[in-house]
């Protein structure tokens, strides 16, 4: 048994005073804030959770890149016009174009980006049509293969919506546009996922056009356009912001305050925190601040974001932690119905090891279901969500507001670690390749969306693309969260469980079961390459962050 790890029950009397001590020093210092309407977060950043001198200083390298590109953009733009797709090129002077520049406008890479794009959590099968979505046979003429129809895909189960009613009736920056689509996608004869038809509202009161690929193409394209930008202010602010960094801080604010150092589970849980306090820090004081990034890029503004949050959190349960429950819930679990679904595939496969090294590191200090009931340190930590978190009703696994099980204690351990590490490494490594090319994801649209099906040009849909310096405030911001990681899941601090032989070994075998699930991602993203196809990287172990740093 390591010499400085252990739990309460087993301390003797001058551990539990230093235990005690030192649990006084962290409560004075991760002290909460309770903001109306926000998941609970910290006051400040305490000692220990600020930046790394040199993490700091790369941060700061990539704003004055992404501010130096910038300005030479603007000097390129004098002059020139600024009414075709091709102008947004040159804010590219120094930033490598992403990829998506050469696939975006395909109604296929449409459709990839619902499944291994930065927002992969929305798309659902479609049981049933929604009666405010009123789709007909006769929409799809000539789009659909002879045969088929919408009453006998859905049998078949290859019809699939997004629905993003959750941004509905948001107020919106005045000269900013923005929808709450309802879309419906099919998975054609080649396995590979199609989008049938967008309505641009919640109801034909609010959208009376439904638009169809079979639309002139600028029509089409600027109904597809609306929907990416709603798909951008949902990723933001809800998959992103919301579910993985400030539900994460209340996880770990509570364990700083009732778990010491000395305690097992603060140590397995601490390296996956690594940063996560000053980012959220230097979000709540920079990014969503009125004049920040996000109020001068998305069409909510900041205003409208913290009120996305808490629309989010009023109704957020801990079962969203859950990738199996998740995938579930939205009836996509099944490869031969939803193939190339790649994000599916690689977040379950890590979320088994991640379940297998959370189990067998617990194991060692938790024999048993009465040792974990015993442990009144992890009482305590649960106690604390549930009365500062306010989390009685999110679905935590307790009974009476405590943990009665092992497996219950794993489960709380196994999402939280997952989250922190896999599910943001999934939302947010990709945000350059989606946001920062413009016409892919803009974060507000500046004209209403179309009401009836007159034709459009590129100079209708240019104009209603964000301003130069709305622009360059996305850039910057998509390009800053994009940096890739430098402590890799599998890669922990010098002293990590040190003196526990136990625990080493589940080390080992955590990174060597990281290692052939790598060796799986690379297998799979060469036969993707090979026949033309995108690889899905954002989950290749190597690129997967520890936790929340940036």
């Amino acid at each position: 048994m390591s010499s400085h790890l252990c739990l309460p029950q087993n301390a003797d009397p001058d551990q539990r005073r230093a235990r005690s001590r030192t649990l006084f020093a962290q409560r004075e210092a991760y002290q909460w804030v309770q903001a109306p309407g926000q998941p609970p977060f910290c006051r400040g950043v305490p000692p220990g959770e600020a930046f790394t001198k040199g993490k700091a200083l790369r941060l700061k390298l990539d704003m004055a890149d992404s501010l130096a590109d910038l300005a030479l953009a603007a000097v390129v733009r004098l002059g020139g016009h600024n009414d075709t797709i091709a102008s947004f090129r040159r804010y590219y002077i120094l930033r490598k174009l992403p990829e998506v520049v050469n696939r975006w406008r395909n109604d296929r890479e449409f459709a990839r980006q619902r499944l291994d794009g930065i927002n992969p959590m929305l798309i659902e099968q479609a049981l049933e049509i929604p009666e405010h979505f009123p789709v007909t046979e006769a929409m799809f003429k000539g789009l659909l293969p002879p045969g088929s129809s919408l009453e006998s895909l859905k049998a078949q189960g290859r019809l699939f919506t997004m629905d993003y009613k959750a941004i509905a009736g948001l107020p919106v920056v005045m000269g900013r546009f923005q929808t709450a689509p309802i879309a419906l996608f099919w998975v054609d004869d080649r396995g590979a996922l199609m989008p049938l038809a967008i309505q641009l509202g919640q109801s034909p009161g609010d959208a009376p056009v439904i638009f169809t690929p079979g639309d002139d193409e600028w029509l089409w394209l600027t109904a597809r356009t609306h929907l990416q930008c709603a798909d951008g202010t949902y990723h933001e602010n809800i998959t992103h912001l919301a579910r993985t960094h400030l539900f994460m801080e209340t996880f770990w604010v509570a364990a700083c305050r009732t778990l010491p150092a000395q305690h097992p589970v603060h140590e397995l849980l601490q390296p996956h925190f690594t940063g996560t306090v000053e980012i959220n820090y230097e979000a709540r004081n920079t990014l969503i601040v009125p004049g920040g990034p996000i109020d001068e890029s998305i069409a909510v503004g900041s205003e409208g974001s913290l009120n996305l949050v808490a629309r989010d959190y009023a109704n957020w349960t801990f079962d969203d932690f859950d990738p199996i429950k998740q995938i579930e819930s939205r009836g996509v679990g099944d490869c031969n119905l939803l193939p190339n679904y790649h994000y599916r595939d690689d977040a379950l496969a890590l979320f088994e090891i991640i379940g297998s090294y959370v189990n067998d590191l617990l194991s060692i200090y938790y024999p048993d279901d009465e040792t974990v009931r015993a442990d009144y340190e992890i009482q305590n930590w649960v106690r604390e969500l549930v009365e500062a978190g306010g989390w009685r009703d999110r679905g935590l696994p307790l009974q009476d507001d405590s943990v009665q099980t092992f497996a219950d204690l794993h489960a709380i351990v196994a999402r939280v670690i997952y989250v922190g590490s896999v599910q943001h490494s999934a939302v947010n490594n990709g945000q350059y390749e989606q946001f920062g090319y413009i016409p892919n994801t803009p974060g507000a649209m500046y004209l209403p969306p179309p009401t009836d099906r007159s034709r459009r040009s590129e100079a209708n849909f240019v104009y209603a693309l964000p301003t130069p310096h709305a622009v360059g405030e996305q850039l910057t911001l998509a390009h800053l969260l994009s940096q890739e990681t430098d402590i890799p899941l599998g890669n922990y601090p010098e002293g990590f469980f040190q003196g526990e032989p136990k625990a080493q070994a589940v080390i080992d075998r955590l990174r060597a079961d990281l290692s052939q699930v790598g060796y799986d991602i690379r297998e799979r993203n060469n036969i993707l390459k090979a026949r033309g196809d995108v690889p899905y990287v954002y989950l290749e172990p190597h690129l997967v962050s520890r936790s929340i740093g940036v």
